[in-house]
């Protein structure tokens, strides 16, 4: 655990970049992004608001009022003929064969518009199914490093609810892994160790003499995450997955109104940094860091090193040496901050 927790409390950054409360709020992508900032130590707000598609009113043009038809005179009752009857049977009519019709293989066009695409995310990550939600970070992650105007569309409120509740599960209260799997794992561990020894001394590691024979079957079950290993693993997910939405309004909010957003009002900043004062497991406090690492600005540079010389103190190696680095790394030159990549390969 990290002690003081106390010393985690932001600065406001304000003294560095003046920020301002713009009077508009830009769309993009049919995305809107709230550029309102809270208080410092008021929990982030970001109000969303749907986009609305709205016809322009075309006012309609006055119908002119029809001249009244004058009125007719009853008209005299006429005599009508009786009817002719025809006596003649009639022919049945032709019946004309039908003709097969040409199949046509209509494919259905699918909507992937902005708001259809959080839609999906949002089911994903509503599912109460531990994978399905990983697969919906996983996916938009994957878009966020690759292009950053992908994720424009997840940049809403309810995205961030919905990871920020991930990161909050309570674990605890799931079912681990079983005896009989850490039996296993603590077998493949030891063939593992073998296999690297085997490499380190120039041997084919196929040729290693592994101590257990374990089979197909048996890896499988050792492999299998527990449901609380499995929420533990979508909460890193969930961090990291965070830090890309994060960098991605911080940017779009500086690019359309030059407002630097402070690192305590970046939605889901606060679960990140609790992760990190409070979470037992030294893996999670690790995956903190890295998605702090990934948010890093010069603006950011005054309450991450409080943040990062905190956790450099952690009696977790594992926590202190994610701290050193991040430390580090926040020294360097501009241009080394500038590549997020570093931190998200770390974090896989």
């Amino acid at each position: 655990m990290i002690q003081a927790p106390q010393n985690y409390g932001m600065q406001q950054p304000a003294t560095q970049v003046q920020t301002r409360k713009p009077s508009f709020a830009p769309s993009y992508n049919a995305v809107q992004i709230n550029l309102d900032t809270p208080t410092l130590n008021a929990p982030p707000a970001m109000p969303y608001y749907p986009p609305v598609n709205m016809e322009p009113y075309k006012p309609q043009a006055p119908v002119p009022a029809q001249p009244e038809a004058p009125a007719q005179a009853p008209a005299q009752p006429t005599q009508v003929p009786p009817p002719v009857l025809d006596t003649t049977l009639p022919q049945q009519p032709q019946v004309q064969q039908p003709t097969e019709q040409p199949k046509v293989d209509i494919k259905q066009e699918t909507n992937q518009g902005p708001q259809n695409l959080a839609d999906e995310a949002f089911k994903g990550l509503s599912n109460p199914d531990f994978d399905v939600q990983a697969l919906a970070m996983e996916d938009i992650a994957k878009k966020g490093l690759n292009n950053q105007a992908d994720v424009i569309p997840y940049v809403q409120e309810n995205i961030f609810d919905k990871l920020i509740d991930i990161m909050n599960v309570d674990s605890t209260k799931l079912a681990g892994p079983t005896d009989k799997q850490l039996e296993i794992r603590d077998k493949m561990a030891q063939n593992d160790k073998a296999i690297e020894d085997a490499v380190k001394a120039g041997q084919d590691p196929k040729s290693a003499k592994l101590p257990f024979a374990l089979t197909p079957q048996e890896e499988e079950e050792g492999n299998k995450l527990s449901p609380m290993e499995q929420a533990e693993r979508n909460k890193e997910y969930a961090m990291f997955t965070t830090a890309i939405l994060q960098k991605t309004y911080a940017d779009e909010v500086e690019k359309q109104s030059g407002t630097v957003v402070p690192l305590t009002e970046l939605p889901g900043s606060r679960a990140i940094i609790t992760t990190l004062k409070t979470s037992d497991n030294p893996d999670m406090a690790a995956s903190a860091i890295d998605a702090l690492r990934y948010v890093q600005r010069p603006e950011y540079k005054e309450d991450l090193t409080q943040l990062y010389t905190i956790a450099q103190n952690d009696s977790r190696q594992q926590v202190a040496d994610a701290a050193t680095e991040a430390l580090a790394s926040l020294n360097a030159p501009q241009e080394a901050q500038q590549n997020p990549q570093n931190a998200a390969n770390q974090t896989a």
